[in-house]
């Protein structure tokens, strides 16, 4: 009797862990953005409220270097492990769904309306994670690149604002460069460039793009850093860091992050960015007043051409880990990060576009916005780099060779003929 009278209890033992079991859901979400303050915060705040709407599921946050991001998650999910949710910009997509490291989400896409889902988005967001009818992750931010710059120090050198051409642009640059006492050494300078990896991809590749040059030929298959625009892009860079000295010291070892400092600290007049540079640059130095002093502009133009494309496109877009043990979970999650709500979030806390229509142009904050405009005007003028899974090895041919012509351990000509055959050899 005593026997049978404790059955139900070790019943409900048993299946009382085993519901528990089933309610603590545990999924890991990384991101390089997770790493930083302004951005960090609204990320762990929305994922705060995901987790109180969703009692069942705790999310462990991984924050991950951006130079150091594809390496690690590359290796992880090689491995059979990785996070289960993260985020990539656009450059590397095609590698992660090429080795089938993210996971299809169109079965997740269609249970939750398909097309009428899908419609939000701009269609041009989609393309990166699109393959073959397949969507392989929902973006979050789209944006295009400009030039942003300090006001005060651009009166101060009685220039308006940003020059239109590249021509006009640098003798500007020049102007920019002096001493702020007047007496004394260079300790301020027009521009800074991001040569490291972490984030060279996109401010670099934007003046290319100025030029109106481009990586590929239209069909993909060869080099076309051969052309009159691409070597014209090549050589400017080299000859504002060389030759004029309107960029400081060190440039071979500035990153995304040293850019703003940079400008936040009001040594350079002017670098590449976006609508995020405000609230992180405004962050760095609080008494730069950045909201007010920064402006943004345009990506320079050769004077007499008018190429459609002339900057390029950041993107921001939430996979879901192929080895995910809970995808249910994760697709959860990771619709959360794109919903209208979230995104609302980045634009109020990060000054972030939305890859959403019905934000960009039904939200008042984004309609009454100065550098939202200027930046969204762009988007049009704007495109992804190169849409290949080996875009990254020639991405960073590309850095190497200028680095190489910067650094003068090769001359130009010779950087640029050997950029030209490592991306043939790397495309067949």
């Amino acid at each position: 009797m005593k026997k049978i009278s404790l059955l139900p209890v070790l019943l409900a033992g048993v299946f009382g862990l085993s519901a528990n079991a089933v309610a603590e859901i545990k999924l890991t979400y990384s991101d390089w953005q997770l790493a930083q303050e302004v951005w960090g915060k609204s990320l762990n705040d929305v994922i705060d409220q995901f987790e109180k709407e969703n009692p069942d599921i705790k999310v462990a946050r991984e924050p991950v270097q951006l130079a150091q991001r594809d390496v690690r998650f590359s290796t992880a999910i090689r491995a059979g492990g990785g996070p289960d949710v993260f985020a990539l910009d656009a450059n590397p997509v095609r590698q992660y769904i090429a080795e089938g490291w993210v996971r299809d989400l169109t079965p997740f896409i269609e249970s939750s309306g398909g097309n009428d889902f899908l419609s939000d988005f701009y269609p041009i967001s989609l393309q990166p994670v699109t393959v073959d009818g397949k969507v392989y992750g929902l973006p979050m931010n789209t944006v295009a690149m400009t030039l942003v710059y300090n006001k005060k120090l651009f009166q101060q050198a009685g220039i308006e604002a940003p020059a239109s051409t590249w021509e006009q642009f640098r003798e500007d640059m020049k102007k920019l460069t002096r001493s702020k006492s007047g007496s004394g050494p260079v300790d301020q300078w027009g521009l800074t460039l991001v040569l490291a990896p972490a984030g060279f991809d996109l401010r670099v590749t934007s003046i290319v793009r100025g030029f109106g040059a481009d990586f590929l030929t239209e069909d993909g298959t060869r080099s076309a850093m051969d052309t009159p625009e691409a070597k014209a892009a090549f050589n400017y860079i080299v000859d504002l860091i060389q030759t004029d000295k309107s960029v400081p010291p060190g440039v071979t070892q500035v990153d995304a992050n040293g850019a703003r400092r940079l400008l936040a600290n009001q040594t350079v007049a002017v670098k590449i960015g976006t609508t995020w540079s405000y609230p992180e640059v405004s962050a760095m130095n609080p008494a730069l007043d950045g909201w007010n002093t920064l402006g943004m502009a345009p990506i320079p133009r050769s004077a007499g051409k008018d190429n459609q494309v002339r900057t390029t496109l950041f993107q921001k877009t939430i996979f879901v880990n192929q080895n995910s043990k809970h995808p249910e979970a994760a697709w959860k999650l990771a619709r959360y990060l794109t919903d209208p709500a979230a995104m609302k979030r980045w634009f109020d806390d990060n000054n972030m576009l939305s890859a959403r229509r019905s934000v960009n142009e039904g939200y008042e904050k984004i309609s009454q916005s100065e550098s939202a405009r200027t930046v969204a005007a762009e988007i049009e003028h704007g495109a992804f780099l190169p849409q290949t899974p080996k875009w990254p090895q020639i991405l960073d041919a590309f850095r190497q060779n200028l680095q190489a012509a910067v650094a003068g351990s090769k001359s130009r000509e010779q950087a640029l003929n050997d950029l030209n055959q490592q991306i043939n050899t790397i495309l067949q």
